[in-house]
């Protein structure tokens, strides 16, 4: 049995029973007792296993509700109801991967592969916690590379300049400097101190909009640097951005439409951003200011957001050589 506490602050605790692996957290140094007590929780939840898959789906959920987030406990319910009856209703004891492949096969037909894997996931977690024994062997649908539009910088300057006075535009330049939309809609004026804005926390769904204290990872807990204009721009109006996460991206969209500009996402800010601050910072700066974690994650986004460069500059290398 091992203790550590993690980055977070959360204690875990690893201890393997009876070939089975055990992940007890908790939110303070746990005595001897209270791990005992846990795992005796844990082990009669894995033992229980005469009960039908939703039941057991929905016990999977509650036992861990101290470590998921509002919005993922509201994405696992959503993939319970989204399950055939057949599925839900079957014996835990009784399920097998035959059953399992047939339920993702349907979910397949209308969904997006993305999609399904979370379903397979998450089918996959509860499986391993009340019939560790079942290997799962599942085929599941090939990711589809899609094209989508990212903005250009011309893009960007005509919408910030659309919106210049208006109630949209602090959230959009924020976006332009790396922040989500949940962090912006969770900023408050004493996250700013100067010209230093501390993102510490989201905006996330829970039966309404509530704010969590903790970033979405650890790298998004940051201090970003804003220009002096901004600054003065937040501190006249006193507030960042009064409405939800969705009207922040339902205002961005009703630019892009009067202005003629291709519709992408408010996250796609993000991606500007990544491919920007590269060349004029180093990457471990970059990857810190837009919270990122993972540097495969980052260079992904640096990739994709640097593709129309490089087109425009093999095409301008191509006129000057080949012509």
């Amino acid at each position: 049995m091992k203790i550590e506490q993690l980055p977070s602050g959360t204690y875990r605790v690893r201890k393997m029973y009876r070939g089975h692996k055990y992940f007890l957290l908790f939110d303070h140094k746990p005595t001897q007792k209270e791990i005992i007590e846990r795992l005796n929780a844990e082990m009669e939840t894995l033992v229980t296993t005469n009960g039908d898959f939703k039941s057991c789906a929905m016990d999977y959920i509650k036992s861990r509700n101290n470590v998921l987030s509002p919005s993922s406990v509201i994405t696992y319910e959503r993939l319970i109801k989204a399950m055939t009856d057949d599925f839900k209703n079957k014996k835990m004891s009784s399920i097998d991967q035959t059953d399992v492949q047939r339920e993702i096969n349907r979910y397949s037909a209308t969904h997006a592969p993305k999609t399904v894997r979370a379903m397979h996931g998450f089918i996959a977690s509860v499986l391993a916690v009340y019939k560790p024994n079942l290997t799962l062997r599942t085929t599941l649908p090939q990711n589809v590379q899609k094209e989508r539009y990212l903005p250009t910088e011309e893009d960007i300057r005509r919408i910030l300049d659309a919106a210049k006075g208006t109630e949209d535009s602090i959230g959009f330049q924020l976006g332009v400097l790396s922040l989500r939309r949940s962090e912006i809609c969770a900023l408050e004026m004493t996250d700013l101190v100067g010209n230093e804005l501390h993102i510490h926390s989201d905006l996330v769904w829970n039966k309404g909009w509530v704010r969590k204290e903790t970033p979405k990872t650890d790298a998004g807990n940051r201090i970003i640097y804003l220009p002096e204009k901004l600054v003065a721009e937040i501190n006249e109006k006193g507030y960042f951005f009064k409405y939800s996460p969705n009207k922040l991206l339902e205002h961005l969209q009703k630019y892009q439409k009067e202005l003629g500009i291709p519709k992408f996402r408010f996250h796609d800010l993000r991606h500007y951003f990544a491919s920007y601050a590269v060349t004029i910072m180093p990457e471990s700066d970059a990857m810190y200011f837009g919270g990122w974690k993972s540097d495969h994650v980052f260079k992904k986004i640096y990739r994709e957001s640097m593709k129309d460069k490089r087109k425009a500059s093999a095409e301008k290398f191509n006129q000057q050589i080949l012509s």
